[in-house]
């Protein structure tokens, strides 16, 4: 019985998500909510890890990727989502995000972990996003996933002072950990 209920289930399209207030994403035509809204610690996590990639990149000079909060990246017609940071290499992305960002990361929390460790993970992976991170703003962990030559996401060893990435030939961060998280 419980599959013949999944057809009676509404399907949505990002047309309809742009309409909808609070805190959403789309996933397949499936209305995900997010609420409540990121606390504090995680959306300090997030902005400190933003501004740190944004300077870094800057610095280096010859990288030309953006870094953006909380934008919209939609996929498909029927799937949108929202990384708490993301690194664009491949130019303006216009109202929302429409291609695969180089770089996400979404910042661990109580009621988004489960899905930040699995559903992301899989969308990232098939859409081919070459570095994954997920921080632990209570652990004061980064985990790093990096896409390899099979298209499959392979654990970068744990790291515990530093998040270290490069891509491209003029593109890297080196960020030690007490920069983002609060002591």
């Amino acid at each position: 019985m419980a599959s013949e209920a999944i057809r009676y289930q509404p399907r949505y399209s990002a047309e309809d998500y742009r309409s909808w207030e609070g805190e959403w994403e789309l996933w397949d035509g499936v209305a995900v909510n997010m609420s409540p809204s990121p606390g504090y610690e995680h959306q300090t996590v997030a902005t400190r890890l933003a501004a740190r990639i944004l300077l870094q990149l800057e610095q280096t000079g010859g990288c030309d990727c953006e870094v953006v909060t909380e934008l919209d990246w939609q996929l498909e017609a029927d799937t949108v989502v929202r990384p708490d940071v993301s690194v664009l290499c491949k130019g303006h992305p216009g109202q929302f995000i429409s291609y695969a960002p180089t770089v996400i990361a979404e910042v661990l929390s109580r009621s988004t972990e489960h899905k930040d460790r699995t559903a992301k993970r899989q969308l990232y992976q098939q859409q081919g996003v070459q570095h994954y991170l997920m921080l632990d703003p209570v652990k004061k962990t980064v985990e790093i996933l990096s896409l390899g030559p099979d298209g499959e996401y392979q654990q970068l060893p744990e790291v515990t002072e530093r998040i270290e990435l490069t891509w491209g030939q003029h593109c890297r961060i080196n960020i030690p950990f007490d920069s983002i998280f609060a002591a």
